[in-house]
């Protein structure tokens, strides 16, 4: 997906971490914003963004992206845009309908066997407690 950079908002500031002698000198971690309705695609596609991608839109409507893995400010800036798309396109798509499916057998054997050793651990627990 194509997004146009001038609806992008970015900023810079200082990135967490060891960063050496230049540690407070540089902004190299890279936020950017973009409004879901300046993205290219159609309302129906739009709501979807919003619904899956909630935890990263705030209060105007804008999904937001922060990167501070590499040490450069321009290879930050490409990286947020990758993750932005990689994002948007994650939550684009087509979730296909979970089939359910029963219960494996040899799973609630697992199951019992593990509630009967807790049995016998409380049962042993009970019998060294009591007065003769």
């Amino acid at each position: 997906m194509i997004i146009d950079p001038k609806k992008v908002k970015f900023k810079a500031v200082r990135a967490s971490g060891p960063g050496g002698q230049r540690a407070n000198r540089r902004s190299t971690k890279v936020q950017l914003w973009v409004k879901i309705d300046d993205l290219p695609i159609n309302k129906v596609q739009k709501k979807l963004v919003q619904e899956r991608l909630w935890h990263h839109v705030n209060h105007k409507g804008e999904v937001w992206v922060a990167d501070e893995e590499e040490r450069s400010q321009e290879q930050n800036r490409d990286k947020a845009l990758e993750h932005l798309n990689s994002m948007i396109e994650h939550a684009l798509e087509v979730q296909r309908p979970r089939i359910k499916t029963e219960v494996p057998r040899s799973f609630e054997d697992v199951r019992i066997r593990e509630k009967k050793i807790q049995s016998v651990k409380k049962q042993n627990r009970r019998s060294s407690h009591r007065p003769l």
